[in-house]
């Protein structure tokens, strides 16, 4: 939605531009995207953080709802599934890019685990037993939000999960500091 907005308030051309949504009058005004963006991205960091508190931490958020409001109430409905149903395609399918991130981050991950731990202990910082910590990858860093990480959630891009590691591992160990 982010980039959507872009295409019609900043003139760029970036994925998927202008064609799910023919009717820019859908739309909310920029500064009222912005906003409700924010709460929207406030709205599933929280679910997040609950989901960590349940026997299944890692089960899957849709945020449907939340997603909802980053158009005007009285736009037409279908427009909201049409840009639901691509969204949901590009992210969720069994070859989204949701899929194709975590299969990579896959490789990466108990290695990035194993710099952590060693940085927490060469700084002597003691770490309960059961304390947890989720890397959360986004697809790109929203322009638009600054994803806020704590010790129990941390959120990077996979442009800088791929390229700035070390950068990640202090960011991350400075989280318990």
């Amino acid at each position: 939605m982010e980039n959507i907005y872009e295409c019609y308030n900043q003139e760029k051309e970036i994925f998927p531009g202008k064609s799910l949504i023919s009717n820019h009058r859908e739309l909310l005004k920029y500064d009222s995207f912005n906003e409700n963006l924010n709460l929207c991205w406030d709205g599933i960091v929280e679910e997040y953080k609950q989901q960590q508190l349940k026997d299944n931490p890692l089960g899957t958020i849709h945020f449907r709802d939340e997603y909802k409001s980053l158009f005007r109430r009285d736009s037409d409905p279908q427009t909201f599934e049409k840009v639901w149903n691509a969204y949901s395609l590009w992210w969720w399918s069994e070859y989204g890019v949701k899929t194709y991130m975590e299969r990579y981050s896959d490789l990466f991950i108990p290695d990035l685990a194993e710099q952590v731990w060693e940085g927490l202990y060469d700084r002597h910082i003691e770490v309960d037993d059961d304390s947890s910590l989720y890397v959360m990858l986004l697809f790109k860093q929203p322009d638009m939000i600054i994803p806020k990480s704590s010790n129990k959630l941390y959120f990077s891009s996979i442009n800088d999960f791929v390229h700035k590691k070390e950068e990640i591992v202090r960011n991350v160990i400075d989280l318990f500091v």
